[in-house]
């Protein structure tokens, strides 16, 4: 109970945070959009109210991650293939301290590079577009947000705080 509560109290502190931000940054000393604010909260809450208590979802959920874990693996395996032990593969001596053998550019990288190929496949495919599109109109007639304004949070949603700016671009 006392992480929900926790968790509760620091969403309140964010609020009032971004709130204090917001006239300060603008030096309008008016009163925030609580209607879209009201908006934001009540659909995180629902959402996680909805992920939390509907078994169906929570289990579409884990074939999500479970699909991930699976990429994963599938790239770690390629990488152990083309690279041997630089990339995964059995270690031809004995590792002196645990983590050692590990290598940013054969291990991690690789995996980085294939999930950030799957957003430009999705676009290409005109799913994501569409995805996007959908969450940017109900964030833009609930909230009161302009067009940009619903769009760019939507697309953080599906690809991230790197590659949303370039789908605001497109």
């Amino acid at each position: 109970m006392a992480a929900q509560l926790a968790s509760g109290l620091s969403l309140l502190l964010l609020v009032a945070v971004a709130s204090g931000w917001r006239l300060v940054a603008t030096r309008r000393w008016a009163a925030p959009p609580w209607g879209a604010i009201g908006f934001g909260l009540a659909l995180q809450i629902g959402l996680a109210a909805l992920v939390l208590s509907v078994p169906p979802l929570r289990s579409a959920l884990g074939a999500i991650g479970s699909g991930i874990n699976s990429l994963q693996r599938a790239t770690e395996a390629g990488m152990s293939f083309v690279f041997g032990y630089f990339g995964e593969g059995p270690l031809p001596f004995a590792e002196t301290a645990p983590g050692a053998s590990f290598i940013l550019a054969f291990r991690a990288l690789p995996l980085i590079l294939v999930v950030g190929a799957l957003p430009a496949l999705l676009h290409r495919l005109g799913v994501l577009p569409f995805l996007i599109g959908a969450l940017a109109r109900l964030l833009c007639r609930r909230s009161g947000l302009s067009g940009t304004a619903g769009f760019a949070p939507a697309a953080n949603v599906f690809v991230g705080m790197v590659e949303a700016p370039l789908l605001v671009r497109l």
